[in-house]
């Protein structure tokens, strides 16, 4: 597929995204973050999706992490990935204080995040001031069943390490 892109012409190529961006919205939302280059209208665009993904009645979990995986094309500075991943977790908190004891895949979930965004953090910890205090109170809030708890804490013992 590489080849036949190479191959094309600009007003083929122009043609061909106008096309693909016309396919869906979420198309035409990438391609114009994409293009615009500016992260923090990215960064609100998909804490938007993400709340709307997790504040449903079916939350899909799945979705919600290919989201934060298609911002990850959108913008590569670290601080801003980790917003939202912070941001997904934190969420996760709300939802489990809104609605009380949760099944296992979601806390399961937020757990990975939050050891991604310890190991995240880690790489770069030029940035641990501007979350610690979050990742503290998501700690401090998060759910007892499960396990939850306990994991969270455990994951946060490796922060700065």
């Amino acid at each position: 597929m590489n080849n036949v892109l190479k191959q094309l012409e600009k007003e083929e190529l122009y043609s061909l995204l106008l096309e693909l961006s016309s396919l869906n919205k979420e198309n035409a939302d990438f391609l114009r973050l994409k293009l615009e280059n500016k992260p923090e209208d990215a960064l609100e665009y998909f804490k938007k999706k993400l709340k709307s993904i997790l504040w449903n009645e079916r939350i899909n979990l799945r979705e919600a992490r290919k989201a934060i995986t298609d911002f990850k094309r959108i913008s590569k500075q670290p601080e801003h990935l980790l917003e939202l991943m912070v941001f997904y977790v934190e969420t996760g908190v709300r939802i489990g204080e809104e609605y009380g004891d949760m099944y296992e895949a979601f806390y399961s979930s937020m757990e990975s995040m939050f050891e991604q965004i310890i190991k995240n953090l880690n790489d770069n910890t030029d940035l641990i001031p501007l979350f610690k205090d979050r990742l503290i109170s998501i700690v401090e809030r998060s759910c007892e069943g499960w396990g939850h708890k306990e994991t969270m804490e455990e994951v946060m013992e490796g922060l700065g390490e």
